[in-house]
């Protein structure tokens, strides 16, 4: 029973000094900033560093990708390398990030697109794995929204707020024009 109350405790804890909320993660996702592309790299970047190490960073291409880290399925970092792959435990999920800075008009998007992989005892390389896969555990899409709120924090003084204070939400795509009358092209296809 005594471990039962200090469980429940820890739980409460964590809950209480928790990270970013449902609302926060939207707002990052959605999220649009304006200013330098250069320094809103510069700031994009050392958002990525101060919680991962950078295997490759390219400011002419405005993206940056993460050292592979293996981690158990419980989310512990898992022993072995990409090199020494014997050591990588069964089931244990590598993580790569790719940030990407995107335009949106005049505005610019970050963009966090993981690379999941999982070892598979047995196979000579790990499956891929997409981000949405419902067998992906929650430790793993967690650090993904957990990134892309890091880079928010770090970008908010650039953050193009709409009227009402809320960032302004993606634009939609323009709808195809209809042909002239009397033209002989087709008429566009109905949205689905």
């Amino acid at each position: 029973m005594r471990n039962l109350s200090f469980s429940i405790l820890m739980l409460a804890a964590l809950a209480a000094c928790g990270g970013p909320s449902g609302k926060d993660i939207a707002m990052a996702k959605q999220a649009r900033y304006t200013g330098d592309k250069l320094v809103l790299f510069a700031a994009t970047k050392a958002a990525v560093e101060s919680k991962y190490k950078l295997a490759k960073s390219d400011e002419l291409a405005l993206g940056m990708q993460t050292a592979a880290r293996w981690y158990t399925s419980d989310g512990l970092t898992a022993p072995g390398t990409d090199e020494d792959f014997r050591q990588v435990p069964d089931k244990a999920i590598r993580v790569v990030h790719v940030v990407r800075m995107l335009p949106d008009g005049d505005k610019w998007i970050i963009q966090d697109e993981p690379v999941l992989m999982r070892r598979v005892a047995g196979s000579p390389a790990p499956e891929k794995l997409d981000p949405k896969d419902p067998s992906v555990p929650g430790w793993a899409t967690g650090q993904i929204d957990e990134l892309q709120y890091e880079i928010y924090k770090a970008l908010k003084q650039y953050e193009v707020k709409a009227p009402g204070g809320m960032a302004p939400a993606p634009a939609a795509p323009a709808p195809e024009a209809a042909p002239a009358a009397g033209s002989d092209a087709p008429a566009p296809a109905p949205a689905q």
